[in-house]
């Protein structure tokens, strides 16, 4: 067998791989991906360098765009494992809230959506043990995280 033969073959592979794998990375990469998690966080009040009072609990959901182009993003809403009033998602009000929706996330960028835990313990009373946050984007795509106990 001719070794030209043998080397073209071999070339038309490798080629036929590498294209093969530059298709599916430039369409993976065109797609929205967000990680999600959930997490409970105490925050402080200083003065200057001294602690101003007692801490304050918040359920903060993290979110961060690791795709490589900027997406926006809706407001974030929650799931329980119990319906409340026949209803699947719940969403916290807050007249403080002063984030304008659809909110563009950058690559590679976080953000931070706090609510106060006081808030969450109000669900407790609705039989609601656990809650897992749900992120849109503005192309419909749902982004959920693990499941996070009260």
């Amino acid at each position: 067998m001719d070794y030209k033969l043998i080397v073209s073959i071999y070339a038309a592979i490798i080629s036929t791989i590498v294209l093969i794998w530059r298709l599916y990375e430039f369409y993976y990469d065109r797609r929205g991906k967000f990680t999600v998690k959930i997490k409970r966080n105490t925050k402080f009040t200083y003065i200057g360098i001294s602690l101003a009072g007692d801490g304050q609990n918040y359920l903060t959901t993290v979110i961060t765009n690791v795709g490589k182009t900027k997406r926006l993003i809706e407001q974030p809403s929650f799931i329980g494992n119990v319906k409340v009033e026949k209803k699947e998602h719940i969403n916290f009000l807050s007249f403080t809230n002063i984030i304008k929706y659809p909110m563009t996330l950058d690559s590679g960028e976080k953000f931070e959506y706090d609510v106060p835990y006081e808030t969450i313990d109000e669900l407790k009373e609705k039989g609601i043990t656990k809650v897992k946050a749900i992120i849109r984007d503005t192309h419909g795509k749902s982004h959920y995280s693990s499941w996070f106990k009260i």
